[in-house]
């Protein structure tokens, strides 16, 4: 027999049983509805003979209260009679539902037993209104005459009651003796019907889970040695059901893998054989061809490091020179600067030159004090003309990459300086960069960016409204160990799609020949250089903001001289 057939055999077991001890609840469960019916029909009997027994007082009562009356006592019996016919009703109502369950009594008999019992109650009330009617004028009825009726009542109609009553009775008692045998022989059977179906149930299981147990044991052991490559086996004749065909299955498996395995260790063998032959060969290419790649990239690498030099030479220059465009944009500016303070020196000095020429002895005081004030006039003269050269020294000298504490405010101080003759017809330039720390970087390359900013700045300002727009620079420490300068003006402001090219080389909004698009991708490069970052927010039509965010220097005490640029020249 196959596994399918014995698992099918085994639920059809189960399902059987299932449904035979459902059947045999449903059956239980019809029969103690059906008791419970004929239970309840014989109450309803019992409750009828009980409501006739108990018409007698009222009706004496109704008797009594028609002698007092004079009245006429068809009308008590009529009603009483009415309400005979009534019970009876509900009896035979009743009656049709109930079964027979005690061998001397029928429907027929109860029947009989009834209609002498209503003859029996109209006699007794037709006696009990003659002998009320037979009363003198004039008196009632007396608890002695209602006493000697209900006695009459009692041995004429009560006792036909009672017997009907207890014989109800008997049957109630032994339908509900049956029912307790129904009920005690179920309990036997929930008990004893579950223990021979598990018997049964576990009895089938243990002949079909053994065998395949056992089976499958067998399997695993030989499945366990062809995992560990034991392929040498035979395993023992099964039968034919399902785990018969996987035996031979795995015979035939543990065959085909011992051929496979014999002709994979032969090839095997001769591909070594093979690939060792093969591998001094390749072995001596390979380190022909490792050498001469050696020496091919140590030549790469000495071009590399020519080309990074000059790669790093082009880069220094591009920024010295656009220094030096800055300071060219700047020079009619700067002119401007140093000719008046040279204007009033010359001027002095030639007024000293002529007194002195003109006095043959000393000099009054009076003109001895204009003299020194002519001469003192002309060295502050000088002293301005120095302080920009200084400036312009500073900005066109080549790079000094050296980094070191750099005070922001003198730095900002010299750009502004450089830049005031572009800004002076356009805006106001406000400096609010006290009470900053230094910061690590180079003083030229700072100033560069700085007067950068400050060009461009003045470049977006149109002139001839100085009071109404401002360029200021301003700077705070924005962390513990950073400080940031923002430049800030109220010129046209740049559009979106031009704020995110900004830093690109080359990107220029100016007119061809104003601008080479360099300013601010070397400003860029010059901040990230220094470990800062600059970023830009701007807003057509209300300005521009450049924020520059630098490292504080780390002791100023002990960072060494001052950095190129920042001392006098």
């Amino acid at each position: 027999m196959t596994i399918r057939a014995k698992v099918f055999l085994f639920a059809l077991l189960a399902v059987g049983l299932v449904c035979l001890m459902g059947a045999y609840l449903y059956a239980g469960a019809q029969k103690g509805q059906y008791i419970r019916e004929q239970l309840t029909a014989i109450q309803e009997q019992r409750d009828s003979y009980e409501r006739l027994h108990s018409l007698a007082w009222p009706y004496l009562n109704m008797l009594a209260q028609t002698r007092r009356v004079e009245g006429s006592t068809m009308l008590a019996q009529r009603e009483l009679m009415q309400k005979v016919d009534s019970e009876l009703a509900l009896l035979e109502d009743s009656l049709v539902r109930e079964e027979r369950w005690l061998g001397d009594r029928s429907e027929e008999n109860e029947r009989q037993q009834q209609r002498e019992l209503r003859e029996a109650l109209r006699q007794w009330s037709e006696w009990a209104a003659d002998r009320v009617r037979a009363l003198p004028e004039g008196s009632s009825v007396g608890s002695t005459l209602e006493w000697l009726l209900y006695s009459q009542f009692e041995q004429t109609v009560g006792q036909r009651i009672k017997d009907m009553q207890d014989a109800e009775k008997a049957e109630m008692d032994e339908l509900r003796r049956r029912w307790d045998d129904n009920v005690q022989l179920t309990r036997q059977l929930a008990l004893v019907f579950p223990a021979i179906c598990l018997v049964l149930v576990l009895a089938l299981a243990f002949a079909i889970l053994t065998p395949l147990q056992r089976s499958l044991r067998g399997l695993m052991a030989v499945a366990e040695r062809i995992g560990r490559g034991d392929f040498d086996i035979q395993l023992p004749a099964a039968g034919h059901d399902e785990l018969g065909r996987l035996t031979h299955a795995f015979d035939r498996m543990a065959r085909e893998l011992r051929e496979s395995l014999e002709e994979k260790q032969r090839l095997t063998r001769a591909e070594a054989e093979a690939s060792e032959r093969e591998a001094r060969r390749y072995n001596a290419l390979l380190e022909d061809t490792v050498r001469t790649r050696t020496a091919e990239l140590a030549e790469a690498n000495v071009r590399l490091q020519d080309s990074l030099q000059q790669l790093q030479s082009a880069q220094e220059q591009l920024l010295f020179a656009d220094r030096l465009a800055s300071v060219g944009r700047l020079a009619a500016g700067v002119g401007h600067e140093i000719n008046n303070p040279l204007a009033y020196i010359l001027s002095n000095l030639r007024y000293v030159h002529q007194e002195l020429k003109e006095q043959s002895g000393a000099p009054s005081p009076e003109a001895r004090e204009e003299m020194i004030s002519a001469l003192s006039e002309a060295s502050e003269g000088a002293e301005r003309v120095r302080l920009i050269v200084q400036d312009l020294r500073s900005m066109a000298r080549p790079d000094d990459v050296a980094l070191g504490p750099v005070d922001l405010a003198e730095v900002v101080r010299g750009s502004a300086k450089m830049a005031r003759h572009e800004v002076r017809d356009k805006a106001r330039l406000v400096e609010d960069c006290g009470g900053v720390p230094p910061v690590q970087a180079n003083a030229a390359r700072l100033g560069q960016v700085f007067l950068n900013l400050i060009i461009n700045a003045a470049h977006a300002i149109p002139p001839g409204q100085v009071q109404e727009n401002e360029i200021r620079v301003a700077a705070r420490l924005s962390a513990p160990d950073r400080v940031t300068v923002e430049v800030r003006d109220t010129g046209a402001g740049i559009s979106p799609e031009n704020l995110r090219r900004i830093f690109d080389p080359f990107f220029t909004t100016k007119p061809i020949g104003v601008g080479t698009g360099l300013g601010l991708s070397v400003c860029h490069r010059i901040i990230t250089a220094l470990g800062g970052e600059i970023r830009v927010e701007s807003e057509p039509g209300r300005g521009t903001c450049f924020f520059i965010t630098l490292p504080v220097a780390e002791s100023s005490g002990d960072a060494g001289p001052p950095s190129s640029g920042q001392s006098a020249a």
